[in-house]
């Protein structure tokens, strides 16, 4: 069950930063949807995939579902401060920068979160994931403004990922 702490953790970890990549949006007036860099991401994730002996169809659900909640996070963010009539984010952190800070350490992240899926499959492949990973889950993701239908349909996705060779 450590591997799947450690998996859980790992997506936690890489969606905790949404907030700052909110801010950092929000004080430079970007859209939260941005298709080329989604594009990066999910070709990035599925190589890394790939070479750790990942089906690359299995894990693009995995990986669109991640970004998808990304941005539901950040678009809460935004929400939130347009309605506080905010103009920069109060308790984030001045001068973080997205290129230089935030996305090589969402890079760094992504891949820990690939080698620990590869080395959770069997825990996340076993019938009784779903009552296991739902609790685990639960627990170790804490970031704001996700859901629990969204942590749900995380383990549902990640209960389906395959290998392309036999162990």
């Amino acid at each position: 069950m450590d591997a799947l702490k450690g998996l859980f953790s790992l997506i936690d970890r890489r969606l905790s930063y949404m907030k700052a990549v909110a801010a950092y949006k929000w004080a430079q007036g970007l859209p939260i949807d941005d298709a080329g860099r989604e594009d990066i991401v999910l070709r990035d994730s599925l190589s890394a995939s790939e070479d750790m002996g990942l089906d690359v169809e299995s894990m693009r659900e995995f990986f669109l579902l991640q970004i998808q909640i990304a941005k539901h996070v950040q678009a809460t963010w935004h929400n939130k401060w347009k309605s506080e009539g905010s103009h920069q984010c109060r308790d984030c952190t001045p001068g973080t920068d997205l290129e230089e800070q935030i996305r090589p350490a969402l890079i760094e992240i992504g891949t820990n979160i690939v080698r620990q899926i590869r080395e959770a499959l069997p825990l996340l492949q076993d019938k009784d994931c779903l009552r296991h990973c739902i609790s685990s889950i639960r627990a170790e993701l804490k970031t704001e403004f996700i859901e629990d239908e969204m942590k749900l349909k995380l383990v549902e996705s990640l209960s389906r990922v395959k290998t392309t060779a036999p162990d």
